[in-house]
């Protein structure tokens, strides 16, 4: 049997809030109720990305019983069985709001890839890992938002690639140091680069640094392209509906314009963040 993690004697609150994740903020104006649900989904985002995280300390045998034991509370969870707090917080989402559980299950299935993980040869074989990671759990949050899923899910689609697509451009140098580099070889090939050089030592020789340089300024262009795709996709009729999306658009779209503003410096330490004070501004305000 699957040892019990130490996450799953906590509350969906304890996990989510320990993050300090920028989405948090965006769930402050939602509902008692839906903020509940809204925290119980990023907690369960939050432990199966967190048991791939223990990868390079504990090896795979360990990683792999933490992320199968979460997938099996999602089952139970499901099936009205459940055996941890997240697990019955879960429950209740699905019950009050229809939470669904193919989103969540989408995204073991991409998280999973991680224990094992392969180059991406292009953009789009990407982007098929980004939607579940990322896209995924946007759509399981679609009915806790009270949003319409038949209008909302291509934004949701749309919105997550962008989303991920920041998280991978802030986290180059860390992901690297991992022995996982979720650039594309199409992406480092058009610049002469090689994974093992997306890394602060490379920053020592000005040509690597120029390259490094360009390969941002192209990537970080990508991205926007993503984030004003998401735009387009906007539902007006689901616009009030998708608050807590917008607000998370906003800060992300802020942090991508502060690493396009470090350039190849996003690969040394500290690591880029938006402001507490400025994630409340951009909740608050233009909204």
């Amino acid at each position: 049997m699957t040892a019990m993690p130490t996450a799953a004697r906590l509350s969906p609150e304890r996990i989510a809030r320990s993050s300090g994740s920028s989405f948090l903020v965006s769930f402050f104006f939602m509902a008692p109720g839906r903020r509940r649900a809204l925290l119980a989904i990023y907690a369960f985002c939050r432990v199966v990305d967190d048991a791939v995280d223990l990868l390079p300390r504990e090896g795979h045998g360990e990683a792999e019983a933490r992320l199968l034991f979460w997938e099996r509370e999602l089952s139970d969870a499901f099936a009205g069985e459940p055996r941890t707090p997240l697990g019955f917080a879960l429950h209740r989402a699905s019950l009050r709001f229809g939470l669904e559980e193919a989103p969540l299950r989408e995204l073991c299935e991409g998280v999973r890839m991680d224990l094992d993980p392969r180059p991406f040869e292009r953009f789009e074989d990407l982007a098929g890992y980004m939607r579940k990671v990322a896209s995924a759990v946007g759509v399981a949050c679609l009915p806790v938002f009270g949003a319409d899923r038949t209008k909302a899910v291509p934004y949701a689609d749309a919105l997550g690639l962008a989303l991920q697509y920041t998280n991978i451009l802030r986290d180059l140098a860390e992901d690297t140091e991992a022995g996982r580099c979720y650039l594309p070889k199409e992406v480092l090939e058009e610049h002469g680069l090689r994974a093992a050089e997306i890394r602060p030592d490379s920053l020592k020789d000005p040509g690597k640094r120029e390259t490094i340089a360009s390969l941002l300024e192209a990537e970080v262009a990508r991205a926007r392209e993503l984030y004003l795709r998401a735009d387009r996709l906007l539902p007006p009729e689901e616009f009030r509906a998708l608050r807590p999306a917008r607000i998370m658009r906003r800060i992300y779209g802020d942090l991508l314009e502060r690493i396009a503003r470090r350039g190849p410096a996003v690969l040394e330490p500290p690591r880029e963040r938006v402001p507490f004070h400025r994630k409340l501004f951009l909740a608050c305000f233009g909204l």
